[in-house]
């Protein structure tokens, strides 16, 4: 109908899909930010992961190694559940989708 592009991008297809781009993002970070079996393969040991330094603390032994890998996971776990209530966030309440 003589629209740009750009113009069909941002006013058709985004607003279509927006929700679901974002949905999936979330959802795609707060899973792989626990993920263990994929980081610990493709980890630097100067950028270690969560899940690695939780399993790090956890195989030295003394109360401290302990202490700080429970923080960790406690870390971890606040910040997934921030983001599953992110995705709840942008669900349409009344059809129960996306």
């Amino acid at each position: 109908m003589g629209a740009s592009p750009v113009q069909v991008l941002r006013h058709i297809d985004l607003p279509l899909t927006g929700r679901a781009l974002l949905v999936a993002a979330a959802f795609a970070f707060t899973i792989s930010l626990g993920e263990f079996g994929a980081t610990a393969l493709i980890y630097r040991p100067e950028y270690p992961t969560l899940p690695v330094m939780i399993y790090r603390y956890l195989s030295q032994p003394g109360g401290l190694n302990y202490g700080q890998a429970l923080a960790l996971s406690t870390i971890l776990m606040v910040i997934t559940g921030a983001g599953m209530l992110a995705i709840e966030r942008f669900r349409i309440a009344d059809i129960g989708e996306f």
